[in-house]
């Protein structure tokens, strides 16, 4: 009995196993954590040996990494898509902002597995000197990003609903690193503004507070 993709080009059928390697990795971070999870285990699931697997991912850590970069990206296009669905295309700026805020705010409640993932993967990373290889996590580069919240700043810039006058870059690091900081937290739990406060109302109030800088008023 042939495997699938035997037949397949050795480069080819190499970019393909380390395609399903990295989907197996993340899959299983988000299922049972990063300690947890042995390289083992991601090979067994993706039908590979552990010797294969380490023929493409050196160490744990590299493994974790392409999990990271590919779980981003895919949050990145969800909310992406989930701004430009809630929007009625005669947005300005500023009215995307919030919208990509709000939608960004929403992950915690979409995937708290994620969120865990991501905190557990910036120590795994932080640990191996490799947390600056988080390339596509947000916040990126303000100048080279691509991401949402960014084309939003910019288009807000040009229309003129953003104030020129501020400090956007200060403001699109800060948003994004409160929010993704309070996510984190709430995922690990025993945060007293997780019993105190309510998720939505603190996030909706968060989100008007970084608006309202971004207009400057």
């Amino acid at each position: 009995m042939h495997r699938e993709g035997q037949h397949l080009p050795h480069e080819e059928l190499r970019e393909k196993n380390i395609r399903l390697v990295i989907e197996n990795a993340l899959d299983s971070f988000l299922e049972n954590g990063i300690e947890k999870t042995k390289v083992a285990d991601v090979a067994r699931r993706s039908g590979l040996t552990e010797r294969s697997v380490f023929r493409y991912f050196e160490t744990k850590a590299d493994l974790v990494l392409a999990a990271s970069l590919l779980y981003w990206n895919r949050i990145l296009a969800l909310i992406d898509r989930m701004s430009h669905e809630n929007s009625d295309g005669g947005t300005t700026g500023l009215e995307d902002a919030a919208n990509v805020l709000v939608c960004y705010s929403m992950l915690y409640h979409l995937d708290p597995k994620g969120m865990r993932f991501t905190l557990d993967a910036e120590l795994t990373l932080q640990a191996a000197g490799r947390l600056h290889e988080i390339k596509n996590q947000p916040p990126e580069p303000f100048e080279t990003s691509r991401g949402p919240m960014a084309k939003a700043i910019r288009k807000g810039l040009a229309d003129g609903s953003i104030s020129p006058e501020v400090d956007v870059k200060e403001i699109y690091y800060n948003s994004y690193d409160a929010i993704l900081g309070i996510m984190q937290r709430l995922s690990i739990g025993g945060s007293p503004s997780a019993r105190e406060l309510d998720y939505d109302s603190r996030m909706l109030h968060l989100s008007e507070m970084f608006v309202k800088a971004l207009s400057g008023k």
